[in-house]
């Protein structure tokens, strides 16, 4: 990998990296009252590292994790140079080429996921970088606290007011269509203050199963899968455009069907249209007749029943349902179908609903109909996601 996404500007939200960078001092006056809280994390990754040599910290304002942190050598990205202090001598701050570090690591730590621009990206590079034996300890928030934190926002300027939401459910996922696999999880600390004997005692007993809802934080650690499969690189892939009265939207694929592999077909079914929808895929396959471009009736029920009949026509290997108004972009359609052939899942589902968005970008009954459909779909297929984008032909 001669790019690493580590290495590269927008590794953080840019909102993240705005706050850090403003609200430096506020920021180290946080870090010194919850000193105690970093020196139980710290404490508990002790005891994962099993005498790690080398050791590797993705931080945001945190890197006070690396001062109780036993290692030979630590290895830090901070989100901003400020939070660079030396808390010990074998700590060193890289900020270019950091795949090379990264390579010769036992154990990595990823304690900035929630600030992070793509962690879907980030951890399938490291999946891919690390050694076969090395260790990846992702340190995220737990539910009720992450719900609590985010009012809290509202009163304290402690954190960035939007932020990745990343439920342990979809972690969870997100971490098998990244190659990785969970060898351990663990929720500790209930309450993030020391108060003599007190703490201790209650920290200890809320990692039993139930209590443990109420801890802070959730510490997973995960190794890489074996590869005893074989993709083959060159799969067809269908994709399956429904459409009703995009007539506007349909001319903007040509640039990416140009781009595109011409193994590809692409499917629109237009369903009952008004306007010169139908016309626009016309003048399209007709402009470009070395690409495999396919129209089909939809039966002018439902977008979903489109979709089904789509799959009736298509050839691929790989489908992929796109929405015609091109709100996703190709190139991170492009990224989950990688994923796919890279790894040993089956079934890829891409969802928007984790990152920040955009003031306005969603009407709140949509977002309550989104969530909706996603329990149903967790129901269905008894894994808990937000969106279902893509599947394997040959999963169904």
């Amino acid at each position: 990998m001669k790019n690493s996404e580590f290495s590269k500007n927008n590794y953080y939200l840019d909102s993240s990296v705005h706050f850090f960078k403003l609200n430096f001092q506020k920021r180290l006056k946080f870090l010194k009252r919850k000193n105690f809280l970093f020196r139980e994390i710290s404490n508990f990754i002790n005891n994962c590292i099993d005498n790690s040599k080398n050791i590797f910290i993705f931080c945001a304002g945190n890197s006070i994790l690396s001062k109780n942190i036993n290692c030979k050598n630590i290895f830090v990205k901070e989100i901003d140079e400020n939070y660079e202090v030396n808390y010990k001598p074998n700590v060193q701050y890289v900020k270019e080429k950091t795949q090379n570090i990264i390579s010769e690591c036992d154990t990595i730590i990823i304690s900035d996921i929630e600030h992070q621009s793509n962690p879907t990206s980030n951890l399938l590079d490291l999946s891919k970088i690390i050694k076969d034996d090395a260790k990846i300890i992702v340190i995220s928030r737990n539910l009720v606290w992450m719900i609590l934190i985010k009012l809290l926002k509202f009163f304290f300027k402690f954190s960035p007011r939007k932020n990745n939401f990343l439920p342990s459910s979809y972690l969870e996922n997100l971490y098998s269509s990244c190659n990785l696999e969970i060898i351990r999880s663990e929720k500790i600390i209930a309450i993030p203050i020391y108060i003599p004997f007190l703490t201790n005692f209650i920290n200890r007993i809320f990692r039993l199963p139930i209590l443990n809802i109420f801890c802070l934080s959730n510490i997973t650690i995960l190794k890489k899968k074996d590869k005893n499969f074989s993709i083959d690189e060159n799969l067809k892939i269908s994709f399956i455009i429904p459409c009703k009265n995009e007539e506007n939207n349909i001319k903007t694929f040509e640039q990416e069907i140009i781009e595109g592999n011409q193994s590809n077909e692409y499917l629109f079914g237009d369903d009952n249209s008004t306007d010169k929808t139908i016309d626009e895929i016309n003048k399209l396959s007709e402009k470009l007749k070395n690409n495999k471009i396919i129209k089909y009736d939809g039966p002018g029920v439902c977008k979903s029943e489109n979709v089904y009949k789509g799959i009736e026509y298509s050839s691929g290997d790989i489908i992929v349902i796109y929405d015609a108004d091109l709100t996703v972009s190709f190139k991170d359609v492009e990224f989950s179908i990688n994923i796919l052939k890279n790894t040993n899942a089956d079934f890829i589902n891409c969802t928007r609903m984790i990152y920040p968005q955009k003031d306005g970008a969603m009407k709140f009954t949509n977002f309550i109909g989104n969530s909706f459909f996603a329990a149903l779909f967790s129901l269905l297929f008894k894994k808990k996601n937000n969106r279902y984008v893509m599947w394997n032909k040959n999963f169904l």
